[in-house]
């Protein structure tokens, strides 16, 4: 792993190179060390619950299914058109609980490292992918 520093862990999101410059297989293993690894939490000061949320269209989700775990949901998506009309798409919305920083530094690279991780794998004109915080839940 590029966050493991001898016997320490440290934050990707101090030390992460530019994703641009990484591998569709770097950017999915930071993806996944980022939204579970708890070394990697820890090393981030990871506390905070918050939510990810990725809507793709249903032929393209199965490039997320590197992800370890998810919650999948079937959507529609209705879009305006250029012309005025709509479009009406069938969807997959992946959930994903995960830990943040205070200063929000792994909600924000795990952004970053999707909008590369589209320009380089999932080709989506605008793939739409958000976080937010969760204040009250079950788990």
């Amino acid at each position: 792993m590029m966050y493991d520093k001898g016997a320490r862990v440290v934050c990707p999101c101090k030390i992460g190179p530019k994703p641009q410059k990484m591998s569709a297989q770097a950017i999915q293993d930071e993806l996944n060390a980022l939204l579970y690894d708890e070394a990697v939490q820890k090393a981030c000061d990871a506390k905070d619950r918050e939510l990810l949320s990725i809507i793709i269209t249903q032929p393209k989700a199965p490039l997320f299914d590197f992800l370890t775990g998810k919650t999948e949901w079937k959507v529609r998506g209705k879009w305006r058109r250029p012309d005025n009309g709509f479009d009406i798409e069938r969807n997959v919305q992946l959930d994903v609980e995960f830990k943040d920083a205070p200063d929000e530094c792994v909600g924000k690279r795990i952004i970053e490292l999707l909008k590369t991780y589209n320009t380089k794998v999932v080709g989506e004109e605008l793939l739409y992918a958000r976080t937010i915080p969760i204040e009250e839940g079950t788990l």
